[in-house]
């Protein structure tokens, strides 16, 4: 049969003539220290061992005849064990230790690293020099077309040359353009 969840008033004369209310207060000095190594050993954590001797003292407050039980140390540890084995099957039932805590992680950066600006400073300049070592025309071509984003017909027009001209260059550019990339870099 369970015993009735109410409270003890302060002036409940028990344990020895003392009140309930100081009886209480001398159980917690008394015990809080062997309560946190219990805790400790068995949540590895000092916060969690903390938050659990906590819990055992608001479930203490909660039994009106505490005083009354012929061993009430070994009622506090048996009361500390079932809040030890409650603690194991929350922490099971929502898979703590299985989380990952995000405020830990660093989130990878989108920024590039020294070495790859250094890699394209190095690929700018190369095309820079290739773009330059090009005919006026062909320059002209690849620039409309690569940067200005003009189509053949556009550059054509814009050139008065034929829009077959306009390949021919461009095939032509790309390929020296090419060359001189991949002749710098091996």
């Amino acid at each position: 049969m369970s015993q009735p969840l109410v409270a003890p008033g302060p002036n409940d004369a028990r344990a020895g003539g003392r009140s309930t209310e100081a009886a209480f207060a001398d159980l917690t000095r008394r015990l809080r220290r062997p309560l946190l190594q219990f805790f400790r050993r068995r949540a590895g954590s000092p916060m969690d061992a903390e938050e659990m001797v906590q819990d055992l003292f608001v479930r203490l407050l909660r039994r009106a005849d505490l005083f009354s039980l012929e061993n009430v140390d070994g009622y506090v540890f048996e009361a500390a064990a079932n809040v030890a084995r409650d603690r194991g099957r929350y922490d099971q039932a929502r898979g703590h230790g299985r989380h990952v805590d995000i405020d830990d992680l660093a989130a990878p950066s989108d920024a590039p690293s020294a070495e790859q600006v250094l890699d394209g400073k190095q690929q700018l300049k190369r095309m820079l020099a290739a773009l330059q070592a090009l005919p006026p025309r062909a320059r002209t071509i690849v620039i409309l077309r690569r940067l200005e984003n003009l189509t053949y017909p556009q550059i054509a027009q814009r050139l008065g040359i034929s829009v077959s001209a306009v390949e021919k260059h461009m095939v032509r550019a790309m390929a020296a353009l090419k060359h001189g990339l991949f002749e710098e870099t091996h």
